[in-house]
């Protein structure tokens, strides 16, 4: 099966590493994920299906392995994904497409505060068992290290897997011999999730809260006309707020640093067509921004600043 590069930063600032996997074999995969994980791997509320979408590939390949090869065990899922059957090339496939997946970038419904622990006490407790040397101080973990996302995920789900790791029935950081959880109390386990979840509205309200701003500052007025929009908007002013935040889709153009370029028609009912259309765009569902047409007619899109 051919193997082609993909990159997954479609018009928006934050650009994603390039990785090379087989994206209609990931697709097709992600159909049987889909059951249980949702279509972009949004994961459902409750301690069974956490969120993929956004988690760091090599964990993500790591735990589907761990499935495939007996090491984890949860039969409804395994049957019903098809995990048992999976290559190495299938783990590889799907665990780059669904971690290069920004839920955050879509609008998808909250995850909802830990309401059964304090995370004010939380926040202590996630400095005095130096969580964030390995997760990190905002809990999103390190891709490099296989060290997986914490914030983002339903608390539910996250008690139900520190209660697993104190029992022994999953192993922190792979290890046996990891004794992390050995004396925490379960409310102090109530407490780190409800921190998590904490950090995870408290990262969504600045990203609403910096979009508000960008949707305020260049908000087109009425009646200006095209060439009245463009004098507004104006290209300084708007590097200077995004700085390299910018990709640009413009007739006859042939790249874009980073991004993605094109031509584009608009059709008689206003939609906006671009060409070419080869990229998995679905990977940036939910992307927002302005945009401007100049006098010369070029058209830019400004995404929103990324988080």
């Amino acid at each position: 099966m051919r193997r082609i590069a993909i990159t997954a930063a479609l018009l928006v600032g934050a650009v994603a590493q390039a990785a090379t996997y087989d994206v209609e074999n990931a697709r097709k995969i992600n159909k049987r994920c889909a059951l249980c994980h949702g279509f972009y791997g949004q994961g459902t509320a409750g301690v069974l299906s956490p969120r993929l979408g956004g988690q760091t590939a090599k964990y993500l390949a790591k735990e589907t392995a761990y499935y495939r090869d007996g090491v984890r065990h949860y039969p409804p899922m395994t049957l019903s994904s098809g995990i048992k059957r999976m290559t190495d090339d299938d783990i590889h496939d799907i665990s780059e497409y669904l971690a290069a997946i920004n839920l955050e970038e879509m609008d998808l419904p909250a995850i909802p505060t830990f309401k059964e622990g304090d995370w004010k006490r939380g926040k202590k407790a996630f400095k005095e068992e130096d969580c964030k040397t390995c997760h990190r101080k905002d809990g999103t973990g390190k891709p490099k290290k296989n060290i997986p996302m914490i914030s983002g995920q339903y608390g539910s789900y996250l008690f139900n897997q520190m209660k697993k790791f104190k029992a022994k029935k999953r192993y922190h950081d792979d290890d046996p011999e990891d004794d992390t959880f050995d004396e925490i109390s379960e409310a102090k386990m109530k407490d780190l999730v409800a921190y998590l979840t904490h950090i995870t509205k408290e990262r969504a309200a600045r990203r609403h809260t910096a979009i508000a701003k960008l949707k305020q500052k260049f908000a087109p007025k009425k009646n200006l006309g095209m060439g009245g929009v463009a004098a507004m908007l104006g290209m300084e002013g708007m590097e200077k707020q995004l700085g390299e935040n910018k990709s640009m889709v413009c007739d006859n153009c042939a790249s874009t640093p980073g991004g993605y370029a094109g031509s584009f028609k608009i059709t008689a009912t206003g939609e906006i067509l671009l060409s070419p259309a080869h990229k998995d765009l679905r990977l940036k569902a939910g992307t927002r921004g302005v945009f401007r047409i100049t006098d010369s007619g070029a058209m830019e899109f400004i995404p929103e600043p990324a988080r």
